[in-house]
């Protein structure tokens, strides 16, 4: 699989909230670093996700930009609009800085 197609992947599992998806896409050294300063491994992402359903079922992905290893996008679930800057290679997503209010 490409590092687009694990990016794409990354990113649907997002879209659908589902932790299972996103941590298919990762790789070992996974961090997802929240805006409060927060660092969550893929271990986390079940609770991290059950988190974000308490605001919507689904995330909506749109601007996403791709320069080489780097990704940028907008999201919104419910009422929180957000931004991501992700870091991946063909072993998947490896970062994701998220930027929220």
């Amino acid at each position: 699989m490409s590092a687009e197609d694990k990016l794409g992947d990354y990113a649907s599992g997002f879209g659908s909230l589902d932790a299972n998806v996103i941590a298919a896409n990762v790789t070992a050294e996974y961090k997802l670093l929240d805006k409060n300063g927060s660092v969550y491994e893929t271990d986390d992402l079940p609770r991290y996700i059950a988190e974000l359903r308490k605001f919507g079922d689904k995330m909506e992905i749109s601007n996403v930009m791709v320069d080489g290893d780097k990704a940028w996008c907008k999201w919104q679930v419910g009422e929180i609009v957000g931004a991501g800057l992700i870091t991946f290679d063909e072993d998947g997503v490896s970062q994701e800085q998220l930027f929220y209010f």
